[in-house]
């Protein structure tokens, strides 16, 4: 029986960091959207945003 091998594309850190930052800047906006895009709060939403995504990236 033939084993078949799935081929993984490999990242290099610098894609990685850009694919995280990507979505981080994603849910950030989305967090100011669901406070009503109200301003002053990005920096709490960018920090709040990067523990989301770093929790989602674990569970990968």
């Amino acid at each position: 029986m033939a084993t078949r091998v799935l081929a993984r594309k490999r990242t290099t850190n610098s894609e990685t960091s850009e694919e995280f930052r990507a979505e981080v800047a994603k849910v950030a906006y989305e967090l100011f959207q669901k406070r009503g895009e109200s301003h002053g709060s990005d920096f709490d939403d960018w920090l709040r945003a990067e523990q989301i995504v770093r929790q989602r990236w674990q569970l990968r």
